[in-house]
């Protein structure tokens, strides 16, 4: 049984670095929540949002935005809204898909 040398320790450890830090960049830039399927839409966003999500999934049948204020408060809003599209261009707000599956 041969031991390993010691610059192979030091890559499989820079290996095993790299991986968990990819790893949790994707889950922070990914989210996989849990949100209902919007039924009502707004065209009026939150002054400060702190998260956006863009409802995809399935089992919705309407196109929407999901935003959460800083206080916790969520907002379904209308994929038309010029004050989203514009903040969403603009790169002030990045709004990944909720890919979640139903329950």
């Amino acid at each position: 049984m041969s031991t390993l040398s010691y610059s192979r320790w030091i890559f499989l450890l820079s290996l095993a670095a790299l991986m968990f830090i990819s790893l949790s960049e994707v889950e922070s830039f990914s989210p996989i929540i849990k949100l209902d399927c919007c039924q009502n839409l707004s065209n009026r966003t939150f002054p400060r949002i702190k998260q956006c999500y863009e409802q995809k999934r399935l089992d919705c049948n309407i196109h929407a935005f999901i935003i959460k204020n800083h206080k916790g408060r969520l907002r379904c809003i209308d994929p038309k809204s010029e004050e989203l599209r514009t903040k969403i261009k603009k790169g002030q707000l990045r709004c990944p898909p909720d890919i979640s599956s139903p329950e």
